[in-house]
Formats: C-alpha cells, sequence, structure tokens
C-alpha cells in the first residue's frame, strides 16, 4: 500500500545507498517514488479488491467507491503527524481537484485540462 515498502522502492533506496554505483533512472524508478502515483494505485487496488467479481452495470458506483477510498486513505495521511505540511497541502490540492473533475463529470461538464 502508499505507505508500506514494495520491491521497487527497497531496490531503488538500495541503488541510491551505494554511491559508488550508477542509478539508471528508469520510468519504473520515477513513479515508484511518485506519492500521487502510490496513492492513486492504491485507491484503485482497494477498490478492484472490492468489487472482485461483482459486475456492475453503471460505473458510477465505482467511481463513487474510489473517491470514498480516496478521500479516507488522504484523511488518514492528512492526520499522520510525521507527514510534512507542505505534502498535506499538495495531497489536499490533488483531491479538491479529484473532487472538482468528479462533480463535473456528473454534471456534464469537462473540466480537465485539455492541455
Amino acid at each position: 500500500m502508499l505507505l508500506k515498502k514494495t520491491e521497487n522502492q527497497s531496490a531503488l533506496s538500495l541503488a541510491t545507498e551505494t554511491a559508488d554505483k550508477e542509478v539508471s533512472v528508469t520510468a519504473e524508478s520515477i513513479l515508484a517514488s511518485s506519492l500521487f502515483y502510490r496513492l492513486k494505485r492504491d485507491v484503485l487496488e482497494l477498490v478492484a479488491n472490492m468489487n472482485h467479481g461483482v459486475s456492475h452495470s453503471d460505473c458510477e458506483i465505482i467511481k463513487r467507491q474510489t473517491m470514498f477510498v480516496q478521500s479516507q486513505l488522504l484523511h488518514s495521511l492528512y492526520n499522520d503527524p510525521s507527514l510534512p505540511s507542505d505534502i498535506k497541502i499538495l495531497l489536499m490540492d490533488y483531491h479538491a481537484k479529484s473532487i472538482r473533475a468528479t462533480v463535473g463529470d456528473r454534471r456534464g461538464e469537462n473540466l480537465r485540462d485539455k492541455s
């Protein structure tokens, strides 16, 4: 999950600890260190596990579950005293953008950036 070390993170930290060797930057290593990527991956993994074997004819249920799980994870992270306040602000900004996009989708608006 988000705060658990994965094999990729362990390999990345091992590679950075050895100053003698060159560290090759790969897409996998960049994503493994991205907090937003790990958050979204964990949310999607939890929602997929919740819906394992259940078929939905409407994606609205999945959207609601995704936003609920994301908000719960972010609430936990926000109340974590070991997390720096600047990271908390970035996480809340990310969550606000996600909520705006979801509300816009429900209203039929297209609020996503076109860049």
